[in-house]
């Protein structure tokens, strides 16, 4: 990646948040406010730099539009399914922790993951590794439901993949 120094250290989109953060802890919208804040946004850009990620260069909205909608219809699908299940007491839960093979190597892409299986409820991530995540899994009754837990970490890794993957990464979805 052959790109100028100078970039590596600013980025538009962190210099508007840092901004906007400064003039809410000032609680004024004025002219002053808003140099002052991106006058310390670059500061605080240049003085502290942020690592390069090369999968935030292949950032696609509509991927991450469809990367928060996706999170948004588990979350509320899980918790309808987990509380049925918690009040189901007569019924016993069969819990599995299970090791899931991912199709990337990113540990950017990884880490998204990982957090996402943990932010939707009956299941979280214990373990992350090179190309693997360790999943523990609520109600996992049988082979079945085991093999149902699998494809929805895989899944959500081709949701995070859409959204996120360098062009390599998003011809792994192609391959299987």
């Amino acid at each position: 990646m052959n790109r100028p120094k100078f970039r590596y250290r600013v980025s538009i989109f962190a210099t508007i948040g840092l901004t906007i953060i400064w003039m809410m802890l000032w609680g004024e919208l004025t002219l002053g406010a808003a140099v002052w804040g991106l006058a310390i946004a670059l500061f605080i850009q240049v003085i502290f730099p942020l690592p390069d990620v090369p999968e935030l260069e292949s950032f696609r909205p509509l991927g991450f539009l469809r990367l928060v909608v996706v999170t948004l219809v588990g979350l509320a699908i899980s918790s309808f399914q987990v509380a049925a299940k918690v009040l189901a007491f007569w019924r016993p839960t069969r819990n599995a922790i299970i090791r899931v093979p991912l199709r990337s190597d990113s540990e950017f892409i990884t880490a998204i993951t990982a957090e996402l299986v943990t932010l939707v409820p009956g299941s979280v991530a214990v373990d992350a590794g090179e190309g693997w995540l360790l999943v523990h899994v609520f109600d996992a009754a049988g082979e079945a439901g085991i093999d149902h837990a699998r494809a929805r970490v895989r899944t959500t890794e081709a949701t995070v993949l859409r959204a996120f993957g360098t062009p390599a990464d998003r011809a792994l979805l192609k391959e299987g």
